[in-house]
């Protein structure tokens, strides 16, 4: 992925892991790519991916379940929860 200069990479992997999630890549229920996936796939520090995560959480597009992972909302968004954390 070709980063652009005019903002944050963590906002720019958010976003396509956002646009994959309306596309229908990753399904209501679904899991997402864990951090250290981030990290490969888009050559991204720890933190970064973590920024990612955080950022798709809070605004509910997905929630995390301690020792499972990180999966996609059902539509409307989460419940809010975020369970283990």
């Amino acid at each position: 992925m070709e980063f652009r200069e005019d903002q944050p990479r963590w906002k720019q992997v958010a976003e396509v892991i956002r646009q994959r999630i309306a596309d229908g890549v990753y399904r209501s229920g679904s899991r997402v790519p864990s951090e250290n996936d981030l990290m490969q796939e888009f050559g991204i520090a720890r933190m970064t991916a973590h920024k990612v995560m955080r950022a798709l959480r809070e605004d509910g597009a997905i929630y995390t379940v301690r020792g499972m992972g990180s999966f996609v909302s059902p539509p409307g968004g989460s419940e809010g929860h975020t369970e283990g954390e």
